[in-house]
């Protein structure tokens, strides 16, 4: 799903079976260059989220980056993400979908030249943070772009492109990024995990420069920026983060409890907030309505505890069996196949045959196949300790991807088809925020929790595989929360 939804309403007529649609239509050259190019620009992105587990340690060698500084690596980008990219979608109302969508890309492609470029893990961890926040500003524009450039009738099946992209996309990252790295193509070795976003990047923005079409001004109802509601719900994100992260290394002194503690009444200040706005006719960050219906706030906590736990899965294995079993950067990366193969699979069964036959029912039997999948990976790293093998983990990782594709399948449209049709594209965005806040709190928690065990002198086999249990417990907890969503999907959900 993008990463965020156009809240803008449009018109229906032009869909099939209705006067106006174009029974015949063909996408022009056009049409497809602007997909092709919204694509490009959502791979980037996906690329940049799952390739930096495979390169994290080659960037711990080489800058000398502690464990918490390795964790603000992945997780400075997701929590970036998180923070700004439901006003990334506000910016594109207010300035225009192209020219958000421009300037992102820009962005994006010169914070990877940064990252590349880093000579110690402070700048790198920042210049990851503001990547975070370029995407944030470009990939919520992406589904708008091309509902104006298609029509209603021809919009689905372009969107359609969309989910195999991506699993592709999915599935060949790690291993395009272990092959990089393993290269070390000019001595780069783990830059160029970044340095192959300039010439992609560049490629996106010239071609978006020539082929979306130009910004129509807005009307008197333009929805304003709510700059207050953006710093606190950040603020609270952070404080929540930031301790789980650096407490550790830090001997977790009072003040890093006094932080968590701190980010409960900031969240209920940024809910009054949104409120009050609402009540005098300004536009709010997120609708308050959304929070006020069950089944909707249960598909945000299932979500947080699910890609929390997915997260402390891909961090976790790949530090384990490089750092400590050597596997070059290629091999983890070929580790990872079975989990995206199972993922196809999952996704594939679920969307075309038991989603619509069971409903709600496959969205816990996604969960219930990932926490198997995740307590079978544990069981595997302890039993055969020091000698595991890809074959060793092919089984339970495979059965990890059938699980996570089982959820995804059936997860948004499910949740989305519990708010008002008014409010379906404010709750796209929170889903889309939450599913990144969760990645960050999986890799700052359970990173936390594999390097304690270090630290308190276990071994790597023993660390990995008590962090995947308690991870698997984490996705367990998805359970009861998924009997608050509907039994079934609405079939007439349209995102505004």
């Amino acid at each position: 799903m993008p990463a965020a939804v156009d809240q803008s309403t449009e018109s229906t007529s032009g869909r099939p079976g209705e006067p106006g649609a174009p029974p015949d239509f063909k996408p022009t050259r056009l049409q497809w260059l602007v997909l092709l190019t919204v694509l490009g620009a959502d791979i980037m992105d996906l690329l940049d989220s799952t390739i930096v587990n495979v390169g994290a340690p080659a960037i711990a060698r080489d800058l000398h980056a502690s464990g918490s500084q390795l964790q603000w690596v992945i997780a400075g980008y997701t929590l970036a993400m998180a923070v700004a990219l439901i006003t990334g979608g506000r910016l594109g109302d207010l300035y225009g979908r192209r020219r958000m969508f421009l300037l992102g890309i820009g962005a994006f492609t010169a914070f990877s030249a940064l990252s590349s470029a880093a000579t110690d893990p402070q700048l790198l961890i920042a210049a990851r943070a503001l990547q975070g926040l370029s995407a944030a500003v470009m990939l919520p524009q992406g589904l708008s772009i091309i509902r104006s450039v298609f029509p209603p009738a021809q919009a689905g099946a372009a969107m359609s492109i969309f989910g195999p992209v991506m699993g592709l996309a999915a599935t060949l990252g790690p291993i395009v990024g272990g092959a990089l790295v393993q290269a070390n193509l000019f001595g780069s070795e783990w830059r160029s995990i970044f340095w192959v976003n300039v010439p992609v990047g560049l490629l996106s923005l010239g071609c978006a420069w020539r082929v979306i079409p130009r910004d129509k001004p807005h009307g008197p109802d333009a929805p304003t920026l709510d700059v207050a509601g953006m710093l606190l719900s950040g603020i609270a994100m952070l404080l929540l983060v930031y301790p789980l992260i650096q407490g550790r290394e830090k001997g977790w002194p009072a003040y890093m409890f006094v932080m968590m503690a701190a980010a409960v009444p900031i969240f209920a200040a940024f809910w009054l907030q949104q409120r009050a706005r609402q009540r005098h006719g300004r536009t709010p960050l997120v609708t308050p309505s959304l929070f006020t219906k069950r089944a909707f706030t249960g598909g945000l906590v299932l979500a947080v505890f699910f890609f929390a736990g997915m997260g402390a899965l891909f961090l976790v294995l790949m530090l384990h069996i490089q750092l400590a079993l050597g596997y070059t950067s290629l091999h983890a990366g070929l580790t990872g196949l079975p989990f995206s193969l199972g993922a196809a699979v999952g996704t594939g069964l679920a969307a075309a045959v038991l989603a619509p036959k069971f409903g709600r029912k496959v969205l816990h039997a996604g969960v219930v196949t990932m926490a198997a999948g995740i307590a079978a990976v544990a069981w595997t790293v302890k039993e055969a300790g020091t000698s595991l093998t890809t074959w060793d983990l092919t089984p339970s990782y495979a059965v990890c991807g059938v699980g996570m594709g089982l959820l995804i399948a059936c997860y948004f449209t499910t949740v989305i088809s519990a708010v008002d049709d008014a409010e379906t594209g404010t709750a796209g965005g929170v889903l889309n925020a939450v599913q990144q806040l969760a990645s960050s709190l999986g890799v700052a928690l359970f990173g936390t929790l594999y390097f304690n065990s270090l630290s308190a002198g276990h071994t790597s086999v023993s660390a990995t595989a008590s962090t995947l249990w308690f991870a698997s417990i984490a996705v367990v907890l998805c359970l009861p929360l998924g009997f608050l969503l509907p039994r079934f999907p609405r079939t007439d959900v349209e995102m505004h």
